[in-house]
């Protein structure tokens, strides 16, 4: 039983059947011609009620030339019965609301006779498997967080010691003199006891004499470097006496049996040689001349120096720390409502912060018309007589609405010269800056039943003589209130948010006002 809706586009119902039994399904279709480049969005969720939706269809385009036919069909049931009507749905093609008529049916009651049917015992419950599709991109995407807080954590965490570290570090004589100590503690029995106690001993003071007195001591022989002090000691660089360059000879030497030949010094011996490498320690401390002032600003140089290469470090760290952070954020947001929405929040989008908006309901007009809007209209002087004008935005932005109330003066009913309003608007946009204008016309009506007309487009405008965007518009005409209304939307074609904006704003469309 199809039923044509629109001449353009066409839009056509139909339903397999007018009556039907209770639980019984029936086949509703809904049929759109437009033409190929439309896009066209067909009811969703259940909006067939007192009819529940149990199965849809994928919908089916067949395009042919400059046209195209899209097909959708809906599974309806009915329990109860009685005399119902299928609602009219809307479809949306270009952003535009076209409503299907409303069709009726017949929902009969079976009768059952309980005698004649034969009784069958009651079934088993079925085991189904669970639906596990997709089940594993939560755990994945909790585990890729929980994963890059631990290495941050980790990175947090060395980062930190290696900074007490270096803060905890003590000065290379207090080093030596609690290495040393430390040496009481060692038990001397076998000969790998010994080479060990005296390679650590001669490492002390070898190390110690490297940092502080500046002296290549790790590299050199026992000859090398006792040559190296006498020539300092003489020199005058390094004040030390010549009984501790004796002594410090006499331990590298019994170190050097003890590692090469497998001597066995003895403990007394071994106890007596740490105590003079201690000696040897502090006297090299007092003989280490005390720095000029060239060379303190040069070390206050130098750690200043490290400080800096240390703050760079940091703020490296922080960088990279909070870098982490918003890319996990970023993916986190993008997997829960997409690039799009995400891009938008953070760089700003004019036409989400309207949507965004707590849009506000107000009467506008003497011949009025009550809206919900974004924000509220701000009036503006009109060059018509009897004409009222609101506007929210202007023709450049990326969305403007323009709302025009005309109260009629003259007897009897109004009527919408659709011709002569759209030369007029044609002639609006092209004084305006527009080009490439492309129109068309079609007939509107309001969820509420309140019909009218509406002409709607597309045209070229160029921002500031530089880079030309395809903009769309829609206007409403309507002859209520003893008045004529126009309201008219303007946006970039190519904006997501645009056509969510003016559909909630066609459907917020009320003439039955406090005004009444």
């Amino acid at each position: 039983m199809p039923a044509l809706v629109l001449a353009q586009p066409r839009i056509a119902v139909s339903l397999d059947t007018i009556a039907m039994t209770i639980g019984e399904d029936i086949q509703y279709q809904i049929e759109v011609q437009t033409d190929s480049t439309a896009q066209v969005i067909f009811p969703q969720g259940q909006t067939f009620l007192p009819f529940e939706i149990i199965d849809t269809t994928k919908v089916d385009i067949q395009k042919l030339l400059d046209k195209a036919l899209w097909k959708r069909t809906y599974t309806l049931i009915q329990f109860d019965s009685g005399s119902y009507h299928i609602p009219r749905q809307r479809i949306l093609v270009d952003g535009k609301s076209i409503f299907t008529d409303s069709l009726k049916m017949e929902v009969f009651t079976m009768e059952v006779d309980t005698l004649k049917q034969p009784l069958h015992p009651i079934k088993p419950i079925i085991e189904t498997q669970k639906n596990r599709t997709g089940w594993w991109r939560p755990y994945t995407l909790a585990f890729l967080l929980l994963g890059t807080l631990l290495g941050l954590y980790v990175l947090y965490g060395r980062a930190r010691d290696k900074i007490q570290k270096r803060r905890q570090k003590l000065p290379p004589f207090d080093r030596a003199l609690q290495k040393l100590k430390a040496l009481e503690a060692n038990t001397l029995a076998a000969q790998d006891d010994y080479k060990q106690y005296y390679s650590s001993l001669t490492a002390i003071v070898r190390g110690y004499l490297e940092e502080d007195a500046s002296i290549n001591a790790l590299e050199s022989t026992t000859t090398e470097l006792i040559q190296k002090l006498e020539l300092l000691r003489k020199g005058g660089t390094l004040a030390l006496k010549p009984e501790t360059i004796s002594n410090l000879k006499n331990v590298l030497e019994t170190a050097d049996l003890v590692k090469f030949a497998q001597a066995t010094p003895g403990t007394d011996h071994a106890s007596s040689d740490r105590f003079a490498i201690e000696s040897v320690v502090v006297q090299t401390k007092e003989a280490i001349p005390e720095p000029t002032e060239e060379e303190l600003l040069r070390d206050e140089a130098y750690r200043r120096e490290l400080q800096k290469q240390y703050r760079k470090k940091q703020w490296k760290f922080m960088g990279i720390s909070l870098a982490s952070v918003f890319v996990i954020a970023f993916g986190v947001a993008t997997y829960v409502y997409g690039f799009d929405q995400v891009k938008d929040r953070l760089l700003g989008n004019p036409t989400l912060t309207l949507l965004s908006n707590e849009w506000v309901t107000s009467t506008y007009g003497a011949t009025p018309i009550r809206m919900t809007t974004p924000e509220i209209l701000t009036r503006f002087p009109s060059e018509k007589p009897n004409t009222q004008t609101f506007r929210l935005g202007d023709i450049e932005d990326p969305f403007a609405l323009t709302l025009r109330v005309e109260q009629i003066t003259e007897k009897g009913d109004v009527e919408i010269d659709i011709n002569a309003r759209a030369t007029e608007l044609i002639q609006i946009f092209e004084a305006a800056g527009a080009s490439n204008i492309f129109q068309k016309q079609d007939e509107y009506q309001t969820p509420s039943g309140v019909k009218g007309v509406t002409i709607s487009g597309s045209f070229d405008w160029t921002i500031e003589n530089k880079e030309t965007v395809r903009k769309e518009y829609f206007v409403y005409y309507f002859a209520e209130n003893s008045g004529l209304q126009q309201i008219e939307f303007v946006s970039n074609r190519e904006d997501r948010y645009a056509k969510t904006i003016i559909e909630r704003l066609v459907d917020s469309f009320n003439f039955k006002t406090e005004a009444q």
